[in-house]
């Protein structure tokens, strides 16, 4: 099988790095920057090359940033130190020119971790589908709409990496196999806050292993607290960054009051979001820039909540809870702007089973000629945008 997965995510992983290459190229030879006329000169003896830089926006700047100069900036502390402290790390390695060697690691590190996440998506979803699925899986999620964030140097690949790391480690079960998982919870955590609900299927998962009926008195009372003993360690990610940031700023709290008060991020009821969104639609032009990228993210926002409840019973409870748990989270959260989800569809390209439910929709050809037909276009003009910097998800 994992010659196998090897093949299957290697095709899909070239020719959709492929694409958004092609696409960025052509982008920025052709057509004009925010707020410019004409389109980047890439042949200009200025150095570092503008054009070579055509993905060095945003959050990818706000990691290398931390990279460097670890957290002088005070509002860096809501990006989580695992991603840069590797980006660091691997910039070093390719000669510790910055910011260059940083934002290369960082491209290089995400398609590293992306390559490898496919490789163990395919295991897991033959393990609990079958193998078409999983090979439909695969072309989803590196097509989908959103997916040029596990080309860019964001923590989307890592983290997608770690929770499918966990998810295959839990369902083999074995001694180790819990400690190994805990271990990745723990940097899953120092990733991204949502790590911590990771928690979640290992609970589940724990539960299924040793006190269903037919297994709760083949288990001993050793082996029952050594594998649920590793779940301490999802939150002790949190917690170590807490101390760091205690240590560093002298508040191990700063990045909740960073999240609110630089990001716009604070707790919201989601169906007050949501009823704020809508009535936006009602207030602005119906063709206007806010309405049509709020129209956008909610359309994505709202895919995966229906997907989610249309499979409930379809996949594993373990992927069904993990998924709606950190649906609720992120969208609790939303931005106190008129763009209130914006990011939410890319925080959520990171939740697999929402792609395993994909391809069961897959299973009727007509759904999967739509998104073979729309899928990568969409995922081009998403590039577009980005490059040009129109548009930050």
């Amino acid at each position: 099988m994992f010659k196998a997965a090897l093949k299957e995510a290697a095709w899909v992983f070239v020719f959709s790095r492929l694409t958004i290459i092609l696409v960025s190229y052509i982008c920025v030879v052709l057509l004009p920057q925010f707020g410019q006329i004409l389109p980047l000169n890439c042949t200009s003896p200025v150095q570092p090359n503008p054009c070579f830089f055509a993905w060095y926006h945003w959050d990818a700047m706000a990691y290398v940033s931390v990279a460097y100069k670890n957290y002088a900036f005070t509002p860096e502390v809501a990006f989580f130190p695992l991603w840069p402290l590797l980006i660091h790390f691997g910039g070093l390695l390719l000669g510790g020119q910055i910011p260059v060697s940083d934002y290369v690691a960082g491209l290089l590190l995400a398609n590293i971790c992306f390559y490898f996440a496919l490789v163990l998506l395919y295991c897991l979803l033959c393990e609990d589908f079958e193998a078409s699925l999983a090979k439909k899986a695969l072309f989803y999620l590196a097509f989908y709409p959103y997916a040029l964030f596990f080309f860019l140097g964001y923590t989307e690949s890592l983290f997608l990496l770690l929770s499918v790391a966990i998810f295959l480690l839990l369902r083999r079960g074995k001694t180790l196999d819990w400690w190994f998982a805990g271990g990745l919870g723990f940097l899953a955590a120092l990733t991204r806050s949502t790590g911590l609900l990771l928690s979640i299927p290992f609970l589940i998962m724990y539960v299924r292993h040793f006190w269903v009926a037919e297994k709760r008195d083949q288990k001993s009372w050793f082996q029952k607290i050594n594998a649920l003993a590793p779940i301490i360690l999802f939150p002790l990610g949190i917690l170590a960054y807490m101390m760091y940031l205690g240590y560093l700023k002298g508040n191990p709290f700063i990045f909740q009051f960073e999240e609110t008060s630089y990001w716009n991020r604070h707790f919201v009821w989601i169906w007050i979001t949501f009823g704020h969104i809508v009535k936006l639609f009602f207030i602005n032009s119906l063709f206007g820039y806010e309405n049509v990228k709020n129209l956008v993210d909610f359309a994505f926002t709202i895919l995966p909540i229906l997907a989610l409840v249309w499979a409930w019973k379809r996949i594993p409870l373990h992927y069904s809870l993990y998924t709606l748990a950190v649906i609720v989270f992120s969208l609790s959260f939303p931005l106190g702007t008129i763009n209130r989800l914006a990011s939410q569809p890319r925080y959520m390209i990171v939740l697999f089973p929402l792609f395993a439910i994909f391809a069961l929709w897959g299973k009727n050809p007509r759904f999967d000629q739509f998104f073979v037909s729309i899928g990568p276009p969409l995922l081009a003009v998403s590039t577009v945008l980005f490059v040009s910097h129109y548009w930050v998800a």
